[in-house]
């Protein structure tokens, strides 16, 4: 979907039927689900209730139409390399450095905090 979508921007999809979702005309950047992926792209042409979709990047318009049963969001905003981070927590080195060693700083912390009340105490 470049340039409108670049590699690694995590985006922010609402409902269809929400209040944000204004429904589909063509230009409109959908998400939907082929099978076990998820798909971005962009509508091209709408016929009855099927939509003819094509990636910004790609010459041609998908092999096949998209059926409004398999849209899942309408395309709202992009937050820009959040997507990397996502991916790095999905590894063992993402989850440890993100999750499991501030976690055990934070515990660190409330232990510190709580002997040293327990010894204020007396």
């Amino acid at each position: 979907m470049k340039p409108a979508i670049n590699m690694g921007d995590m985006i922010v999809t609402g409902s269809v039927d929400g209040v944000l979702g204004a429904g589909f005309e063509s230009g409109t950047i959908i998400t939907y689900e082929l099978g076990e992926h998820i798909v971005t792209h962009r509508v091209l042409a709408i016929d009855g209730d099927t939509l003819v979709t094509k990636g910004d990047a790609m010459e041609v318009p998908d092999p096949r139409p998209v059926s409004m049963s398999q849209v899942s969001g309408i395309y709202l905003f992009k937050v820009p390399y959040v997507g990397y981070l996502s991916s790095f927590m999905r590894t063992r080195l993402g989850w440890l450095l993100v999750v499991i060693i501030p976690g055990m700083v934070l515990v660190a912390l409330l232990i510190k905090d709580i002997v040293k009340e327990a010894l204020s105490i007396d």
